[in-house]
């Protein structure tokens, strides 16, 4: 017969009996900390890598402008160095007249 004290006779705990104690053992709000520093965290990355891309489209910008100009001013030559080639050819063909 089982005594009271026998191991043998007593029951083996149920696997809801060991997961409510694993569950006691660690506090609910440790995770809810967890997700707010994640989120705080997140929100720290994304305004850091929204500066970083602010300031990535400003410098693309403010090469693109240097790049326009340039542009514009490499038209500009371009067009009166074919006018200067116009003249050269028209008082070529003014000497050749001539001759």
């Amino acid at each position: 017969m089982c005594t009271s004290n026998s191991k043998e006779c007593m029951a083996p705990p149920s696997l809801h009996f060991l997961n409510q104690k694993a569950n006691s053992k660690q506090p609910k709000f440790r995770v809810r900390v967890r997700v707010h520093r994640l989120n705080r965290a997140n929100k720290f990355i994304e305004e850091k890598m929204k500066r970083e891309m602010e300031l990535k489209n400003l410098k693309l910008y403010m090469e693109n402008m240097s790049i326009l100009k340039e542009n514009e001013r490499l038209r500009n030559k371009a067009t009166l160095l074919h006018q200067e080639r116009l003249a050269l050819l028209s008082m070529l063909e003014e000497k050749k007249l001539k001759l």
